[in-house]
């Protein structure tokens, strides 16, 4: 009797021990990514050739959680069907700023949680005009939005998720204009 006693106490007791391990754990968050489109840079026109079109902009982003996570995959993805723009092909690329790339690739990083100075992803919009004249193509470009879309890995299961912005059709008007203005 005295034996099944101690088991009970010994049991009840793991029983506690986990369940404080489990809360824990909990309490300690996960990693919360937020890319800040509200603070997003202006649309810059970067190259220019007679059929083709290479803007950028820039969004700052930060790990808010309470824990570090690693961004494994960022890309971005036109809400642009050829039904409302099929003067010119467009293809996109993003690179973080700290470690800039330039074949598309976003490197796996580690970020800190709740650093006080944002990393920043770098967004290049390349427009390749099927007639051969981009700037005629151009100027039927309409609103354009895009999907930030990004993997994070940190304590919880791998998720994806996104973020969506617009780009204006001013503002690409506003780009190629003061880049005339600049040659």
């Amino acid at each position: 009797g005295i034996v099944l006693v101690y088991a009970g106490y010994f049991l009840a007791f793991l029983g506690l021990v986990f369940l404080a391990l489990a809360l824990y754990i909990w309490r300690q968050g996960d990693a919360d990514f937020v890319f800040d489109t509200g603070s997003r840079s202006h649309l810059v026109l970067e190259k220019e050739t007679a059929d083709e079109m290479v803007f950028s902009f820039s969004v700052p982003f930060r790990n808010r959680g309470s824990q570090q996570g690693t961004l494994m995959d960022v890309f971005v993805r036109p809400w642009m069907p050829m039904e409302q723009f099929s003067a010119a092909e467009l293809t996109t690329k993003v690179t973080v700023a700290s470690c800039p790339r330039s074949d598309g690739y976003w490197e796996a990083t580690l970020f800190p949680n709740e650093k006080m100075e944002n990393d920043v992803a770098v967004i290049k919009l390349r427009f390749r005009s099927e007639s051969g004249d981009i700037r005629q193509a151009m100027g039927k470009i309409v609103d354009l939005p895009l999907n930030i879309i990004y993997q994070v890995v940190a304590r919880a299961e791998w998720y994806l998720s996104k973020t969506m912005l617009e780009l204006p059709v001013e503002e690409f008007h506003a780009a190629m204009q003061n880049s005339r203005g600049q040659e």
